[in-house]
């Protein structure tokens, strides 16, 4: 587009007779609705991607594994295995739980079957064994090859790897349907981001046809395109500016509101996890991609505008000396 030789004047001017004519005009309700809308969508769209970030990151982070430990394995044998898994790089933790301590520990979580126990005077069923927290799921493989190594076979019960071994295709199979949730939830954002600059270019056009004879009168007077650019981007930046404020505020609403609609997410709920491991990338993620959508506007404002006023900016500059 020309330049005006004092560029910051027709700047100044074009975003003043902008925001003018927005408080002179009270039509632009409608438009402001169909912003805030498609802008929500992309907002819970938003909240969504991040969920499934948190839930890739829960399961990989829950990757607790108990070994049991054969009864017949001395404490000289438990102590340099538990000693030597302790050192491995692939460990994150490790705890040795002795059967009383799991014992004690079932009274919390699981009265009633310790009750069960105690009134058929069937002792101790627990085992002893070793919890291991990995550093990362992908650990996984190099975590049993280890353990399944012929000096620890009197250790280690063999059978319950298998049964970790199912847990961890288990695991594997949801962390592949999360990141193709977060793949589709990508896409979607992109559709919707494009359906919001199309909405823009349609608001621009719609807004140059109603004032036609205000564009013509621009161009008999030798107006440059930028100073007939500048008012129509303001107000589409405006009205933009403001579907997204509300926008974002109606989407934390959902957000703080969600809980109390889905008790699964609440702290004594199934999803609870879950909720513990979101809400924090929620709290640090959420201002910066909102952030970046309030700069990101201007841009999208200038596009849509441009492309909603494309013929009248190209065209030749009417003049009255030229009639």
């Amino acid at each position: 587009m020309q330049l005006d030789p004092d560029a910051a004047i027709v700047w100044r001017r074009g975003i003043q007779r902008g925001l003018t004519t927005l408080q002179r005009e009270r039509e632009w309700g409608t438009t402001l609705s169909v912003l805030v809308g498609t802008l929500l969508l992309f907002q819970m769209a938003l909240i969504l991607f991040v969920g499934m970030q948190g839930m890739q990151s829960l399961l990989k982070s829950r990757t607790d594994i108990r070994l049991e430990i054969l009864s017949s394995a001395t404490n000289q044998q438990v102590g340099q295995f538990f000693s030597l898994l302790q050192q491995q790089i692939f460990v994150d933790d490790a705890a040795y739980i002795t059967k009383e301590q799991a014992y004690e520990r079932a009274k919390t979580y699981d009265p009633e079957l310790v009750a069960f126990l105690e009134e058929f005077n069937m002792g101790n069923p627990f085992p002893d064994t070793i919890g291991v927290t990995l550093r990362s799921l992908d650990d996984y493989m190099t975590f049993r090859r280890y353990v399944e190594q012929e000096q620890w076979n009197g250790i280690v019960d063999p059978t319950f790897l298998s049964e970790v071994t199912d847990q961890e295709q288990q695991v594997t199979e949801l962390l592949r349907f999360t990141s193709a949730g977060r793949t589709l939830t990508v896409i979607i954002l992109g559709i919707v981001g494009a359906i919001f600059l199309f909405i823009t270019t349609e608001l621009v056009r719609r807004r140059v046809l109603g004032r036609s004879n205000e564009v013509l009168v621009e161009k008999l007077v030798g107006s440059s395109p930028l100073s007939m650019f500048v008012p129509f981007a303001t107000e589409a930046c405006v009205l933009m500016l403001v579907a997204a404020i509300l926008s974002m505020v109606l989407s934390l609403a959902v957000v703080v509101i969600l809980p109390s609609i889905v008790p699964a997410l609440q702290n004594n709920g199934v999803l609870a996890a879950l909720s513990a491991e979101v809400q924090p990338l929620l709290r640090s993620a959420l201002p910066q991609y909102f952030l970046g959508e309030v700069f990101l506007i201007p841009l999208i404002a200038g596009i849509g505008t441009w492309f909603g006023m494309k013929r009248e900016l190209l065209a030749r500059t009417l003049s009255l000396h030229t009639l």
